[in-house]
């Protein structure tokens, strides 16, 4: 196993593995990648959803079961998807969550956020929701890309001056799919808004291994709660910087691990002529937050 940093650091290439076939070893160095780096890219993976799956579930416990209920065609899946280790059908005929607009033969689009757009955001929409996020390219997906913004570098070089401003402050913020997910299917929204909630969250973060950074959901309604009204602006000019993104140019096969603790992503293209066609899969899982970890971290008074 090999690894490469990207854009200085913003996200770590891994080489020379195959998720097909893992020791404990493995297991453990792509564990502490992701702890460390925060962005994980891995190439040219088998697309197998049993795969990908049992892979993720190495890493973190799945929060997204569920939620996977297609075939790798888009018909709608007469399987559910459980952990691996129970499943005893064909491994080819594991479910899948797709990212998508592409309809499938009942003319319905076979995966989540198949319209609109998609700026900046995370999974860790609230304190009790899963904060580590892969994704995988699967089809059509090339020439097409997703950025994501790692706040640990932003941490790391913030002036002492921000540093200190940041230190001790929290955010309020109000689940807000409508804002950053403008123009999703009402389906969706709809269902997505039934866990409409308000939660307050420490502006500096640190995962479960120590690695420090910020988490600032700017398009979840965010209102920093300090005097200095000049802070939200300051904050956000130091860490959207072209120089903490890492973009990642699609090919099938790819996975993108990420600690949505400390990171935040968007899809780079909303064009509706590459959503009906591009497919990614994704797959939710707990990192620091496996025991409820973030919520005890942020117990705001």
């Amino acid at each position: 196993m090999n690894t490469k940093l990207l854009n200085n650091g913003a996200a770590v290439q891994i080489t020379n593995i195959d998720i097909g076939s893992l020791s404990t070893n493995d297991i453990e160095q792509i564990k502490d990648c992701l702890y460390k780096h925060l962005v994980v890219v891995i190439k040219h993976q088998s697309k197998s959803g049993y795969d990908y799956t049992k892979f993720i579930e190495q890493l973190g416990k799945v929060s997204n079961y569920n939620q996977m209920v297609y075939s790798d065609n888009g018909e709608e899946s007469e399987h559910t998807a459980v952990e691996t280790d129970k499943w005893i059908k064909p491994a080819h005929e594991y479910p899948v969550q797709r990212v998508t607009g592409k309809k499938n033969s009942k003319n319905n689009i076979s995966g989540i956020f198949g319209t609109g757009i998609l700026d900046w955001h995370a999974n860790l929409n609230g304190l009790d929701r899963a904060d580590g996020v892969a994704l995988q390219g699967f089809q059509d997906c090339e020439n097409t890309s997703t950025s994501f913004l790692n706040t640990n570098l932003a941490y790391l070089e913030m002036s002492n001056e921000l540093k200190a401003a940041v230190e001790g402050v929290y955010a309020e913020y109000e689940y807000a799919p409508e804002v950053w997910a403008k123009g999703l299917p009402e389906r969706q929204l709809n269902y997505m808004m039934a866990n409409k909630s308000k939660y307050k969250m420490w502006l500096v973060q640190k995962n479960i291994k120590g690695v420090e950074g910020i988490y600032f959901y700017t398009n979840n309604r965010c209102k920093i709660i300090t005097e200095d009204n000049t802070l939200y602006d300051k904050l956000y000019d130091h860490i959207f910087q072209e120089k903490y993104i890492y973009q990642h140019m699609w090919e099938p096969g790819d996975i993108v691990l990420m600690d949505q603790l400390l990171t935040l992503h968007k899809r780079d293209q909303n064009d509706p002529e590459i959503l009906q066609k591009r497919i990614l899969h994704r797959i939710t899982f707990k990192i620091s937050n496996y025991n409820s970890y973030i919520k005890k971290m942020n117990d705001i008074r």
